[in-house]
């Protein structure tokens, strides 16, 4: 009885419990590149030190190191443990807005928000290196709200540790550095600044190890190239004026909700299910429409408070002006719904609004989201892996290279693979020669059809395989989201 009693008093700690669960349970089956691309660093020790994400595969191979003997496959374990951390991402955002609201239900309304979110929950359910960052900015914003109120030293260099790891574990985090060390700069006190800063070298420090231990020696300039290396080697993409307008709005949208081309094909295998859903979302948003009609407004008195409001501005105008600079790159996106939640906890004291839109995008991203990608194979990908794998000498020209690749380094290590193409990289010259050298080459590209997305959008063939003869069909494959005929040529 008292458990109970507990649990209705805290029953925001019982929507991030269930939400973690829902992560646990809906692991992605169709991991992306970058997440096999980790889980390969993480289970080799090869490329371990990734400028972009310096300490994400050192983390990884500790997790397998210490929970490696659970019969449980080496990346599945990694989307364990992101779900896990999702799970702590929410219980800090309920402590920040639990020194702001104290009732359960607005925290429940805003964690429910965080954690329905699909720009989220797609992070938090594959081994991408984008949650654990999230955790250590939220932990830093977190020691920051803290600070403003005690001007306690020990919140300041709490602060300074969690964004330091934060930047360590994705560059992006130097965004939420810069909005934290501007808020201290402000500060009357000057040694805080100084303070800050020197505990910051944790960075430039954990950078110079990484490239001492990979190039056996560093300096600054070595270091330096080490972590631009990304920007250095064009791997970092410049923003090109055609796609950033429309890609950063699609990437905006889904951030909150999954949008994708396979959704009408998902819904047509489930229409009866399809309609109930819909229906059910339809329902949720007019009911938040008709309970914002009664929202109510709080005032910013407190100074600390309007300090700490114009910081998360700043952080959501740059978060979201970098991502559009990264030609739209969702991932770039993924900690706009809490700052959107702590920035709405500071105007309004209004939950039911949240609560009836939050339900809403949970529905939506777990039917369209979450379930296909954990209850269905969408690509042909680990088939074409395997293929490699059979036919070393072969040349393949693919759909997905790099995922392919990636596949394969993780499946069966960097030895003996064949020649891979990208579709928009392959011409009909190098057909030629391949053919005149007696090569065999193999394609996922012949009669491929693919369900509108970023990467339809984004990519192109250079060479039309449809027109080449005589062509032997290996398999077929058919998804919600492409078919696919593998062909030797």
């Amino acid at each position: 009885m008292k458990l109970l009693t507990k649990l209705k008093k805290n029953r925001s700690y019982v929507v991030i419990l269930l939400l973690t669960l829902l992560y646990a349970l809906l692991l992605s089956a169709n991991p992306v590149g970058d997440a096999y691309s980790n889980a390969f660093a993480s289970t080799s020790g090869e490329d371990m030190f990734s400028p972009h994400h310096l300490l994400y595969a050192f983390y990884g191979n500790i997790i397998l190191k210490l929970f490696g003997f659970l019969p449980i496959e080496p990346i599945r374990l990694l989307q364990l443990a992101n779900a896990v951390v999702a799970g702590g991402c929410l219980l800090l955002v309920r402590r920040m807005l639990k020194r702001i609201h104290h009732e359960e239900s607005f925290l429940c309304a805003s964690v429910l928000f965080c954690g329905a979110s699909f720009g989220f929950v797609r992070f938090a359910t594959d081994n991408e290196c984008y949650i654990v960052p999230l955790f250590f900015c939220l932990l830093s914003i977190y020691y920051l709200q803290v600070f403003l109120v005690r001007n306690s030293v020990s919140r300041l260099l709490k602060a300074a540790v969690a964004i330091s790891f934060g930047c360590l574990f994705h560059q992006l985090s130097i965004i939420a550095w810069l909005c934290v060390f501007g808020v201290i700069v402000l500060n009357r006190n000057k040694k805080y600044p100084l303070a800050f800063f020197a505990v910051s070298l944790i960075v430039p420090i954990g950078y110079f190890v990484a490239a001492f231990s990979i190039f056996g020696s560093a300096s600054l300039s070595d270091t330096v190239a080490f972590a631009l290396t990304d920007y250095m080697n064009g791997t970092a993409q410049m923003p090109q004026a055609k796609q950033v307008v429309l890609l950063s709005l699609v990437s905006l949208v889904r951030t909150f909700v999954q949008l994708h081309g396979y959704m009408f094909e998902f819904a047509k295998s489930n229409i009866v299910l399809t309609v109930v859903v819909l229906a059910g979302v339809v329902t949720l948003i007019v009911l938040a429409i008709m309970a914002t009609k009664k929202n109510s407004r709080r005032n910013l008195i407190l100074f600390q408070e309007r300090r700490f409001v114009r910081m998360l501005w700043i952080y959501l105008i740059l978060t979201f002006g970098f991502a559009a600079f990264s030609n739209g790159n969702a991932e770039f996106m993924i900690a706009i719904p809490f700052i959107l939640v702590l920035l709405h906890s500071y105007y309004f004291s209004q939950w039911k609004n949240l609560l009836y839109l939050s339900c809403a995008m949970l529905l939506w991203n777990v039917y369209f989201g979450l379930y296909p990608q954990a209850s269905q194979r969408l690509t042909p990908n680990e088939d074409i892996a395997e293929l490699c794998r059979q036919n070393p000498d072969a040349v393949f020209v693919l759909k997905d290279k790099n995922i392919v690749e990636n596949i394969y380094l993780y499946k069966y290590g960097n030895q003996n693979l064949p020649t891979l193409y990208r579709e928009d990289k392959y011409s009909e010259q190098q057909y030629l020669k391949d053919k005149s050298e007696g090569k065999t080459i193999i394609t996922d590209l012949v009669c491929a059809e693919e369900t509108l997305g970023r990467a339809k959008l984004t990519s192109h063939t250079a060479f039309d395989f449809s027109q080449v003869k005589n062509r032997q069909t290996l398999f077929e494959f058919s998804s919600c989201k492409c078919k696919r005929t593998v062909c030797k040529l």
